[in-house]
């Protein structure tokens, strides 16, 4: 099992406690949508929610948007996603990364007030059919 699948595990378990089903469902479907992507080291998960469609966490760290920013170009770089866009306003920023076919967008903000960074994972659930090849090599 993968360290990606491993902290993901963790933190959907420990958003889990003493919620009703639906949160177990958002927490499945949050799983899928984030497969393969990271939480910041020492993050603490602050909310999970999600739709048909795509799943999100929000989290927050005590550490500084830019140093936040320079581990996920690192981490996405070694788990095999590619970093398609930045923008950075006002103090925040929005990373969009694909891995065969699966989006995620990570936007992180500082917080109000005090030191840290607050920062939301979004990835779109994508269907298998979606991310294949087809026999002539071209994506379906």
């Amino acid at each position: 099992m993968s360290r990606t699948t491993i902290l993901l595990a963790i933190a959907l378990l420990t958003a889990g406690c003493d919620r009703p089903d639906d949160s177990a469902r958002a927490r499945e479907l949050t799983s899928r949508a984030l497969r393969g992507v990271l939480a910041y080291p020492q993050s603490s998960l602050v909310r999970v929610s999600a739709g048909d469609e795509a799943g999100q966490m929000v989290l927050t760290s005590p550490a500084p948007v830019s140093e936040i920013v320079a581990w996920y170009h690192e981490a996405l770089k070694l788990n095999g996603w590619q970093l398609k866009s930045e923008q950075q306003r006002q103090g925040s920023v929005t990373i969009y990364a694909e891995k065969e076919r699966r989006p995620v967008w990570i936007t992180l903000t500082p917080n109000s007030g005090g030191p840290g960074t607050t920062y939301t994972l979004v990835g779109a659930i994508v269907s298998p059919d979606s991310t294949r090849k087809d026999s002539a090599g071209g994506r379906r």
